[in-house]
């Protein structure tokens, strides 16, 4: 099927959801005389329904997909590529450091355990840490289906697509890229842009063996894109932005604010398990990893900033404000 455009045409895959998500999105894209998908929906056979009603109303056959390219690993964001793949020839697209989740290394996803293990000690987190380090073993077994099949090719910062361009926007994951298209102002941004959530900045185990410092690098990619000429953004949950540039200032202000609210608790030392939960209060329990990464990535920014320092007792790490003296 040949298809000529000469700005994309973007048909939206939008899979609602009873979790604070509010909807997995995903997007058939045509471009350039390519037919694409952006991101694969999760693995479920009600994505996959609507996947096949898009296409129907689209007028677009399965078989005439020249790529997949996936925004970062997330299983919300890759769920179909196997279930396509059994069915067509089709290469995929992802970020180079992306492989080795994707395909669900052994040794990595072991190692990031031990990370996360780790990470929670040191974070003051005690019992609930423990549960979440019992939940992340047994999720190497329950979750190798969605190891991805065959062949990933490499798609990196400054490269281009289909005519996009492709912009790497660390911070919610360590392998995630966006795609502009400068003709329109058009991003597909995933989870990087989300309208109805504040921080979406995601503590991880980075190449290197240490904790990756989320959210400084997602201030600085949604700095990066705000300096784009955007006119609207398509994200990987709710709804469209049609305002991108108030909706990314508005987030950097937010993080400043949440910054602001967690100094005014630090004039004694605290661990940020101890901040998690005067903030989070019963959010703590239900959202612990997200809770914890929300935290531990404010406090790396603060201390970053040298607006806070850190104190070890007994391999937990204590958090106060640095007063104007110190160096």
């Amino acid at each position: 099927m040949n298809v000529s455009v000469t700005s994309p045409t973007i048909h939206p895959i939008i899979v609602p959801t009873k979790s604070s998500l509010k909807t997995f999105n995903f997007y058939l894209v045509k471009h350039n005389h390519a037919v694409f998908l952006v991101d694969a929906g999760v693995d479920t056979d009600i994505c996959w329904e609507y996947f096949n009603q898009t296409l129907k109303k689209a007028k677009i056959e399965l078989e005439d997909l020249d790529a997949i390219i996936l925004t970062h690993n997330h299983a919300d964001h890759i769920g179909l590529v196997n279930r396509i793949r059994e069915k067509i020839e089709i290469p995929v697209y992802a970020h180079p450091d992306a492989w080795i989740r994707l395909k669900r290394d052994p040794a990595f996803l072991e190692a990031r355990v031990s990370f996360f293990e780790k990470l929670y000690e040191q974070m003051g987190c005690g019992m609930e840490g423990d549960k979440q380090i019992k939940r992340l073993k047994k999720a190497i077994r329950k979750n190798d289906s969605q190891k991805i099949n065959g062949k990933i090719y490499p798609l990196a910062d400054g490269e281009q697509i289909f005519d996009l361009d492709v912009i790497e926007v660390l911070g919610h994951a360590p392998d995630h890229i966006a795609l502009f298209d400068e003709e329109t102002g058009v991003l597909f941004a995933s989870d990087l842009v989300i309208q109805h959530s504040s921080s979406n900045a995601l503590v991880d185990l980075g190449f290197d063996g240490k904790r990756i410092k989320s959210l400084i690098q997602y201030e600085a990619s949604l700095k990066k894109v705000a300096d784009l000429p955007l006119k609207i953004i398509y994200s990987g949950h709710g709804v469209t932005i049609q305002n991108p540039h108030q909706v990314i200032a508005q987030k950097l202000s937010r993080i400043e604010g949440k910054a602001d609210r967690l100094l005014s608790m630090l004039d004694e030392a605290q661990t940020a398990a101890e901040l998690a939960k005067l903030i989070y209060k019963d959010r703590y329990k239900k959202l612990f990893p997200l809770v914890m990464s929300e935290v531990i990535g404010h406090l790396d920014r603060l201390e970053d900033l040298q607006k806070i320092k850190k104190q070890v007792n007994d391999g937990i790490y204590y958090y106060s404000v640095k007063t104007g003296g110190e160096i």
